[in-house]
């Protein structure tokens, strides 16, 4: 049997980076609300899972691309190049602290 703890911490490292990869290609603006609200809901997940650890550093990491993907109130930064290189540092964070340390 799998821990099931595993499998939730999978989603939330996984979920983003494919949403990130795939955001990568033109598409309607609705994809990349609903790249927001994923990236966004997962970076929560890492904060709150950091602030129990009292990993400030990785706390404030996860904190700032949580703010920086919201849907509520969207960040733009008008340059789907700079979207571009924002992301693949995202997918990069997501992947490197997939194990939750």
């Amino acid at each position: 049997m799998k821990n099931t703890t595993e499998d939730k911490n999978k989603v939330f490292w996984l979920a983003p980076i494919v949403v990130l990869v795939i955001g990568i290609f033109p598409l309607p603006l609705g994809y990349y609300t609903l790249s927001r609200l994923v990236v966004c809901a997962s970076a929560l997940y890492f904060a709150l899972n950091y602030y129990k650890k009292k990993n400030q550093t990785n706390l404030w990491i996860f904190g700032f691309i949580a703010v920086l993907y919201n849907p509520i109130i969207p960040v733009y930064l008008y340059e789907k190049a700079i979207w571009i290189i924002v992301n693949i540092i995202t997918i990069y964070l997501f992947y490197k602290n997939k194990d939750l340390r």
